[in-house]
């Protein structure tokens, strides 16, 4: 579940089997939950950044779910 930042009020997203244990339909990776909350900050999650050993990054390599946005 998540809120706020642009997310549609009350939106149901995809489906889950009957325990709530596996999604059925559109299933969002954690990485794309990632990418999705660095957009509502405004931060485009392919920045690429250094790491520990000065090598280029991308902050999350996974494309935001922009279907949540209202």
């Amino acid at each position: 579940m998540i809120a706020g930042a642009g997310i549609k009020r009350g939106h149901i997203h995809g489906q889950s089997d009957k325990t709530g244990s596996a999604p059925l339909s559109d299933p969002v990776h954690p990485g794309e939950l990632i990418a999705t909350i660095y957009h509502a900050f405004g931060i485009d999650p392919a920045t690429m950044v250094l790491n520990h050993l000065n090598q280029p990054r991308e902050l999350v390599k996974a494309e935001a779910v922009t279907r949540l946005f209202g």
